[in-house]
């Protein structure tokens, strides 16, 4: 049995973890334990302790599963701050609690950035219903070490934005083209979103075809009849 672990190790033991909560419709707890248990360790937590980090990781709560758990669970956003351990924090990238300086390594990291990932997570723990909701908590006050660096982020973002983009993101309920290119945008995480020209736009759409820039030209005459004259 070996008897340190490496953090590509521990990686490619959660994806294994991951695809059998996906084929066996098993919580994610039990799935860890399993792998844990293949490996010759009675469950996660004590495999955890046999890794290279195990000096700043613990193992992860037990994400939200489809059967009821029997008493209330605490739900962890990207960056929570652990109950038991303030100087530990959840990454939801990493399916761990670790320290603080964790998150300042980029290699782990790559895509969105944290202050991304902790609002996406937390627009999704808002939009889940009260039902969804009733068995799991989260402290209204929870601290979290990224709602900082995500508000920053978030300002800087908006102040930024075009006010096409502005326009086109109110559009995303439409059954149109235009409603096609607005949730399109939504979804681009390269999309050009302080472009003012339609000409910087058209070549940057023009990559997806013709009829995505025949899109942007009758979203953008729209918007354009919606300014007010000067």
């Amino acid at each position: 049995m070996a008897v340190s672990f490496s953090s590509s190790q521990i990686d490619r033991f959660k994806r294994e973890a991951k695809k059998l909560v996906r084929e066996l419709s098993m919580p994610h707890s039990d799935a860890l334990d399993r792998i844990a248990t293949q490996q010759g360790f009675k469950n996660w937590s004590l495999l955890v302790k046999h890794s290279d980090a195990a000096t700043t990781i613990k193992a992860a709560p037990p994400m939200p599963r489809k059967s009821a758990p029997s008493n209330h669970d605490r739900y962890y956003l990207h960056g929570d701050q652990d109950d038991d351990n303030p100087t530990l924090f959840y990454c939801a990238r990493c399916d761990v609690f670790t320290e603080a300086g964790h998150f300042d390594d980029p290699q782990r990291h790559r895509g969105e950035t944290h202050g991304e990932r902790y609002l996406g997570s937390l627009d999704r723990w808002n939009q889940r219903s009260p039902d969804s909701k009733a068995n799991w908590r989260r402290p209204a006050d929870a601290v979290n070490l990224l709602a900082g660096i995500a508000m920053t982020e978030h300002f800087a973002r908006e102040t930024m934005r075009a006010p096409f983009h502005r326009w086109l993101l109110t559009q995303t309920d439409r059954n149109d083209p235009v409603g096609d290119l607005a949730m399109d945008a939504r979804r681009d995480k390269t999309f050009p979103t302080g472009a003012s020209s339609r000409r910087e736009l058209e070549r940057y759409l023009s990559r997806h075809g013709d009829h995505v820039v025949q899109e942007l030209r009758q979203a953008w005459r729209e918007f354009s009849a919606s300014q007010p004259v000067a």
